[in-house]
């Protein structure tokens, strides 16, 4: 019956006119996420949602196929300890890599990109490009942006 009323969904979306990875962000919405204006969420994205645990997630971001998290249960079973529920908020204008992986807890600033395959398990400062497992500042977002238009106009 779920598949059935997210199928109705979709279509009605498309009908709508609304291209694919804006259809997943309005999916988001409808599932009680916060998803800002002009945001893509790629099929392939995995977003958290636990029953009052918050993810937000600002205007104009593209999420690839990542994964945001709210919750570790790591060692629940194990370790006989309470599964860990936290917020995860993203910023503005920032971009998420393929098999990225955001954690419980984090917060990521505005203007940021995280590297595909990173694992974010601090919080990202505004305008900072982060790779690696665990993900590290690797630069600014500025300077990736004078790299990529110095590549474009030699």
């Amino acid at each position: 019956m779920q598949a059935l009323k997210k199928g109705l969904v979709r279509l009605w979306l498309k009908l709508k006119g609304i291209p694919n990875p804006l259809i997943q962000a309005e999916l988001l919405r409808r599932r009680g996420i916060h998803v800002g204006e002009r945001t893509v969420v790629y099929s392939s994205a995995f977003v958290d949602k636990v029953k009052g645990v918050d993810i937000s997630i600002g205007s104009d971001c593209v999420l690839t196929g990542c994964s945001i998290l709210a919750h570790d249960a790591s060692l629940h079973l194990s370790h006989a300890l309470p599964t860990r529920f936290a917020p995860v908020r993203i910023g503005n204008r920032c971009f998420i890599g393929w098999h990225a992986i955001v954690m419980p807890g984090v917060t990521i600033g505005d203007d940021c990109v995280i590297g595909a395959g990173a694992v974010v398990t601090h919080d990202v400062p505004t305008g900072m490009v982060v790779a690696g497992n665990p993900a590290r500042i690797v630069g600014k977002t500025t300077d990736l942006i004078a790299k990529r238009c110095a590549l474009n106009n030699p």
